[in-house]
């Protein structure tokens, strides 16, 4: 019983092992992506440890650390041969005493793991030890490879053409999909009623057959005399107009693609309505038969045939040039790049507008000409719409729901009623926001990345501020010209006065120009720079606490060595904790990775739920309220803070996520170097922006009556 009871995690763990070995992963394959003479992770190493990286046994020279570390092995190892002395003669006078060897907490382990450690502890030529190099190959080969895998197979992910998060499709896609499963439900159902009713009698209607146009763009359900749907992709041209001059696209693979996937949708359609129809026939005849969603049908479908567009559209607006080189610069260069391509993996394959105009135009059954039988078409049209009401198919989150409505057009969103019953400042500020959400990303779902639409924003303030200055400076040149040495605008300044009173005008309104163009370029220099740093930022604090740990992890190696010196009794758990570091230094960098594309993912998530819920909040927080402009400036300043401070939030994880899943293992001291990396960045533009006191323009007024007295008394 014992022994099974020490299978079982074997077991267990050759079960778990059976996916890493379909995809080929091991230790070869390990290796190999640890090894790249082009990884920048490894090359770093070189640069810090020598080629010891290269040839743990046999490096070339020895490095400036190897040297250090001679020397520190040196000292351990002789306080370490008078401590296994020490202990040797311990254990051999308490065998003496008790008249055998092993008891007592002692077993044949513990000679041979105080020889090991002793033997580990012996520098090496090159001044490394044995536990010195057993925690740096496992940094440079299982920590480096394992991160460069898990980066290889997210990028040839995105040059498959899958996106990070899951998009919703487009309404009218949606509406379009359900419309052309109704036209094949109505073909099914009519002859397979028809087929039923001819097994006891025959009829003179002919059955529901498909019509292809000749160029495929158009496909009638028809039996020659009624018709259950027709649907068609619009023609398009090359030629498009741009401010009245004709330019000429190559739009022949969107063309190409749009015609397969109106195929594909058809066919997978069509499979669909008449496995349903069969399905629905076995439930009635109680065999038991459970009915297929046909929420799920209609929404998988549709979002097969805006993929496949969306594939061609990225290749005519070289998205796939933009993606390969991203992948040949990820695959080159090593995992430790992947913080510095966030905007090029947020926005890879993401689905664009010019989508919602590819959509099949679909026109439903009429009721004129000889259908014949109908009675199981109508039975199965009130079960879906049961269905389509009641389904649980769940949508990701941005998805426009009209389950309740015939067409996504119908649709109210889910603010649409607090959004009338609110004040005409506050449906403004949302709509402001609604705009702001959407700057940046070009979608047209309701899916909001916080970090892109604060860049767009930032752009757009820093622009505004330059033109404000322009415009400023144009004006006091003009003014100056107009009252200087020129003849003629001497005499109409003389008569009039005008180039005084804009001279006068202008000097008064500096202060307040010079202050609002530093609140412009504070606030732009925050959004449009500090915040799309901030990913890269810390991602470098985090590259800098993976190289702190394994700089650790080497030295402490001697003395973790010497903590298995003695029996085991006096060991104790003292060597856990090397292993537990052993460990860290292996999946640290692979954890990293994780971090970057959890808080890609968490950013998209969550500012997509601010974006739902700033509407029910503005309701609850003002109420009846109507404060005008000042509660519409304070409500985007929390969110735009909102937004910033989700971004650096999320992005954290990076740094703390290796450690907080080293954290269920036991637990460990995390070597945080940079760890206020991004808060000084921030005080640096904050600072910035607080200096608006000493800005020119602003004259200090003196009391010129103060007698001479700072104190106030005369």
């Amino acid at each position: 019983m014992k022994l099974l009871l020490r299978l079982l995690p074997v077991i267990a763990l050759a079960a778990l092992s059976w996916p890493a070995l379909a995809d080929n992963i091991g230790f070869d394959s390990i290796n190999s992506a640890a090894t790249r003479s082009t990884d920048l992770s490894r090359q770093m190493m070189v640069m810090v440890f020598g080629d010891v990286v290269n040839n743990p046994l046999q490096p070339t020279t020895a490095s400036f650390i190897g040297v250090l570390y001679g020397v520190f092995n040196g000292i351990v190892s002789g306080m370490a041969f008078v401590w296994f002395v020490a202990i040797a003669l311990r254990a051999t006078v308490l065998s003496g005493n008790r008249g055998r060897v092993f008891g007592d907490g002692n077993t044949v382990m513990a000679p041979v793991s105080s020889l090991v450690g002793f033997m580990s502890l012996i520098p090496t030529p090159s001044g490394w030890s044995i536990s010195n190099l057993v925690f740096l190959w496992t940094a440079s080969i299982m920590g480096v490879g394992s991160a460069n895998l898990l980066v290889d197979s997210a990028a040839d992910s995105i040059m498959a053409g899958q996106s990070m998060i899951v998009q919703p499709v487009a309404g009218q896609t949606v509406d379009a999909s359900r419309g052309i499963f109704g036209m094949y439900l109505c073909q099914a159902a009519t002859n397979t009623e028809q087929a039923e009713m001819h097994q006891y009698g025959s009829s003179s209607t002919p059955p529901m057959g498909t019509q292809t146009s000749g160029n495929g763009r158009e496909i009638r359900v028809t039996n020659g005399s009624a018709l259950c749907g027709t649907v068609r992709i619009p023609e398009s041209s090359d030629d498009t107009t741009w401010y009245g001059f004709k330019t000429t696209a190559t739009t022949a693979p969107v063309e190409a693609a749009q015609l397969n996937a109106f195929r594909t949708m058809n066919a997978t359609l069509s499979a669909a309505a008449q496995n349903y129809v069969s399905a629905y026939r076995s439930y009635q005849e109680g065999n038991g038969s459970k009915l297929p969603d046909s929420e799920k049908i209609v929404y998988q479908a549709a979002q097969e045939y805006e993929n496949t567009i969306n594939r061609a559209i990225s290749g005519i607006n070289d998205e796939n040039k933009i993606r390969s080189e991203m992948n040949d610069y990820i695959k080159k260069n090593g995992w430790i790049v992947l913080g510095a391509w966030y905007q090029s993996f947020a926005t890879a394959n993401n689905k664009v507008s010019s989508i919602a105009r590819k959509v099949p135009i679909v026109s439903s059954a009429t009721n004129l000409g000889e259908i014949g039988v109908t009675g199981l078409n109508k039975e199965i049209s009130q079960v879906i719409a049961t269905q389509r009401q009641n389904s649980t198919y769940t949508t990701p989150l941005g998805s426009v729901n009209h389950r309740l409505k015939d067409s996504s057009s119908d649709t109210p969103s889910a603010n649409s009623a607090l959004l009338e019953l609110m004040p005409l400042t506050q449906q403004g500020t949302y709509g402001i926001i609604n705009i702001l959400s959407k700057s940046g990303s070009g979608d047209f779902n309701n899916q909001s990345n916080p970090l892109l639409s604060m860049k767009s924003i930032g752009d757009y303030t820093l622009g505004a501020a330059e033109a404000t200055l322009a415009a400023y400076t144009a004006a006091k040149v003009a003014v100056s010209v107009a009252t200087g040495g020129n003849g003629l605008a001497v005499i109409i300044n003389g008569l009039s006065g005008a180039g005084n009173v804009a001279d006068g005008v202008l000097s008064a309104i500096a202060p307040v120009i010079y202050f609002i163009l530093f609140i412009l370029v504070s606030v732009g220099f925050s959004l449009s720079i500090f915040l799309p740093f901030i990913p890269f930022i810390y991602w470098i604090t985090a590259c800098t606490s993976w190289l702190a740990t394994v700089l650790i992890g080497t030295t402490a190696g001697t003395l973790w060595a010497w903590t298995h010196i003695g029996t085991e009794s006096d060991k104790g758990s003292r060597a856990t904790y090397g292993y537990i570091f052993l460990i860290d230094a292996a999946i640290r960098p692979g954890l990293m990775v994780f971090g970057f594309f959890f808080a890609s993912l968490v950013v998209v998530a969550i500012g997509t739920l601010l974006n739902f819920l700033i509407v029910p909040a503005m309701a609850n927080v003002q109420a009846e309220s109507v404060t005008g402009l000042a509660s519409m400036i304070g409500i985007l300043m929390i969110y735009a803070r909102m937004c910033t401070m989700l971004v650096s939030s999320a992005f954290s994880l990076q740094v703390y996520m290796p450690d907080y899943v080293i954290a269920w293992l036991g637990g460990r001291e995390a070597a945080q170097i940079m760890k206020g990396a991004v808060e000084s960045t921030r005080n640096m533009f904050a600072g910035f922006g607080g200096k608006m006191g000493s800005t020119p323009g602003f004259k200090k007024i003196e009391d010129k009556n103060s007698g001479g007295s700072d104190n106030g008394f005369k």
